[in-house]
């Protein structure tokens, strides 16, 4: 029932495209006579089948006995199961008669695969391109037919090459139950000029209704946009836009030849007409129902069967009928509930909806019948009646849609000439009201202006500290990229300078003073370290302990960030030095500094959400570790590629090449003086 549900708006093709089908048969032998055509050769019981591959299989003369009978259109059943490997050969043996040599026929051909057809080991035609399983190129012909002749009376034999390697993957993935191809015979003139005229008719219906669809989704989302309070505007608009769709991939199906394309089609159907039927409850529940809770649940339960549908491949086509079948039952009870309820408009929109209904249902229902085989010999008189219920089915909820916009738009304009003369009356007494508001609004307003002032003032003075703040903490881009954005970036820096200082002995020395002191001396260390750098352009990054850490060419890029850092060290170093001096007059503990310099790329940015830390990242900044951690208190100790950069300015004197902790033998370099 769902596959008729699905092919709805291909159900005309099928009807213009339906011809009566004539065999003459004797045992297992096939005739073909002129007055039994056109026929449907792939419905033919004696097709031999084989799957392997031979250009021996083409022959006219060649013995078939032991191939399997089988019908080429290899329909997967209802376990999912089909024996085919994906390329087969198929052969039909039938005899013509003599009134049929040199008359022009016509075979047309529809399939999801790749196809080589002969005629008498002769090529008489071919649909894509057989190679690999790879590399074979599909086409569907569409049932376009092609016209060849007999020229001659008597046996004849009908060999095709056939390859559908996606078979599997279609039936799983696309639900789609056809892994073969089917075959059709007829007069020339007959065939191509009802494909003709088919062609130009159903493209032609399908452009009109298309269009005529997208009309009326345009306007009412507009409508929509010009008053967003009436969202059934919005649904009416959703609905109408699948509708179109559906007929879009009904002209799709009838005129492309893309295979992929078409298998995916199937999937773009399922959800299309979820869709629709979603839209459609969700317009009904705008406009009669108070109970907003319950199209929720519909949403959730649509948008849980559409991803069952695309995850577990096309498999819950029995959940999404059940799903339909709910939303209609759903959208005709809020209906005939707002019409016992006497919600004005309500029997407009209501009679739309269940002729709607009445009529798609009425449809479904003698199609299937239909193909149940029951009315066979009023087969044109059934086609011509589903077409009507289609029509009906397509007009309705439109038709019933615009009588009760033009109902409301009645409605509305009488009822805001009588609301126009009550306008009228209270205006007077309204503009005094406004008048007396009006007074009252400038006193306060004044008031107001001066809170405003003065409360303007104190946010301004604590912006500025929260400014300083943030500047005092991180640098002054980063702090404008977060103020900016509400985060920072981090940026990749291919040449900074890292410089690393502690104090040689700090653990046992710390132990030898008070923590007060201990503080107190850290402080004016580092005090002066930060005044050092900042002078120089050198960012401050971290203090772990009595260890130091800052680095230069960042976050703006300096090319002499190396020049900067080692000219900040010497100062520091000579910082120390008078330092320790005047503390060994004093006869108290000294701190011996040792600084490590490395040059190299690193990674910067801001760490964590809550109390934000500006730090690097990279093995520049381990190098730098290990160098100072290599180095002698009192010296400034470098490794050979910031020497490269500096040699030219700095007396250094060369160490060796030390072994560093876990990154093997440096040269390291001590800087002397500028």
């Amino acid at each position: 029932m769902f596959k008729a549900m699905k092919s709805i708006f291909s159900i005309l093709l099928c009807l213009m495209l339906s011809a009566s089908i004539v065999l003459a048969a004797e045992g297992n032998k096939v005739y073909l006579q002129k007055d039994s055509l056109p026929i449907n050769l792939s419905e033919k019981s004696n097709w031999k089948y084989k799957q392997n591959d031979s250009v021996a299989f083409k022959l006219n003369d060649y013995n078939d006995q032991d191939w399997v009978n089988n019908k080429p259109t290899l329909y997967f059943d209802d376990g999912g199961k089909l024996d085919f490997a994906g390329l087969a050969w198929f052969r039909l043996t039938f005899f013509v008669d003599s009134n049929l040599v040199n008359f022009p026929l016509a075979i047309a051909m529809n399939h999801y695969g790749a196809s080589e057809i002969y005629l008498n080991g002769i090529l008489i035609k071919k649909y894509g391109d057989i190679k690999s399983s790879k590399e074979t190129r599909y086409f569907d012909p569409l049932d376009l037919p092609f016209v060849f002749t007999f020229n001659k009376a008597g046996k004849q034999v009908i060999a095709i090459r056939y390859a559908n390697y996606n078979a599997k993957r279609n039936h799983e993935v696309y639900n789609e139950p056809i892994a073969g191809f089917e075959l059709k015979l007829g007069k020339a003139n007959s065939m191509i000029e009802s494909k003709n005229i088919n062609a130009i008719a159903l493209s032609s219906i399908f452009m009109l209704l298309t269009g005529f669809f997208i009309s009326f989704c345009i306007i009412h989302f507009f409508m929509f946009l010009l008053n967003s309070g009436i969202r059934s505007n919005l649904y009416f608009s959703i609905f109408m836009l699948c509708v179109a769709i559906a007929f879009v991939i009904g002209f799709i199906n009838f005129t492309v030849n893309n295979v992929d394309l078409l298998t995916k089609s199937s999937y773009y159907t399922n959800v299309t007409i979820v869709l629709i039927f979603v839209s459609l409850s969700g317009f009904v529940n705008e406009l009669f129902s108070k109970n907003k809770t319950r199209f929720k649940i519909i949403l959730v339960i649509g948008l849980i069967s559409l991803l069952l549908q695309y995850f577990q491949n096309a498999q819950h086509e029995n959940l999404m009928m059940f799903l339909i079948i709910f939303l209609l039952l759903e959208t005709i009870f809020v209906v005939i509930s707002a019409i016992k309820r006497k919600i004005k408009g309500a029997w407009i929109i209501g009679t739309g909806i269940l002729f709607f209904t009445i009529f798609i249902l009425t449809a479904v229902l003698v199609s299937i019948t239909n193909d149940g085989e029951l009315f066979i010999e009023n087969s044109s008189i059934v086609g011509s009646f589903v077409i009507v219920c289609l029509v009906l089915t397509i007009i309705s909820i439109p038709l019933s849609m615009s009588i009760y916009l033009a109902w409301n738009y009645a409605t509305i304009n009488k009822n805001l000439g009588l609301q126009l003369e009550q306008v009228q009356i209270l205006s007077q007494k309204n503009l005094e009201q406004e008048q007396e508001k009006q007074r009252l609004l400038e006193n306060r307003k004044a008031i107001l202006e001066a809170q405003v002032l003065e409360r303007t003032a104190e946010l301004r003075e604590e912006k500025k500290k929260s400014d300083d703040l943030l500047l005092n903490i991180l640098p002054a881009e980063i702090a404008e990229e977060l103020k900016q954005k509400g985060s920072a970036t981090a940026r990749d820096y291919e040449k900074v300078t890292v410089m690393f200082t502690d104090f040689k002995d700090f653990t046992k020395i710390s132990e030898k003073l008070t923590p007060a002191a201990l503080v107190k001396e850290i402080d004016l260390c580092f005090s002066a370290f930060d005044n050092i750098i900042q002078k120089h352009g050198i960012e401050k990054i971290k203090t772990i302990g009595d260890a130091y850490m800052c680095v230069g060419g960042l976050p703006v890029a300096s090319n002499t960030h190396a020049h900067d850092v080692i000219s900040a060290a010497i100062e520091i170093r000579d910082f120390m030095n008078d330092h320790n001096s005047e503390k060994a007059l004093r006869g108290e503990h000294q701190f011996r500094i040792r600084i490590g310099i490395h040059t190299g790329s690193v990674v910067a940015g801001i760490v964590g959400v809550k109390k934000f830390a500006y730090d690097i990242w990279g093995d520049t900044v381990n190098i730098a570790s290990r160098i100072e951690s290599s180095g002698e208190p009192g010296k400034i100790n470098i490794s050979g590629s910031t020497y490269e950069i500096i040699k030219d300015q700095f007396n250094c004197s060369y160490r060796g090449k030390i072994e560093a902790k876990n990154k093997g033998e440096i040269d390291m370099y001590f800087v002397e003086s500028l």
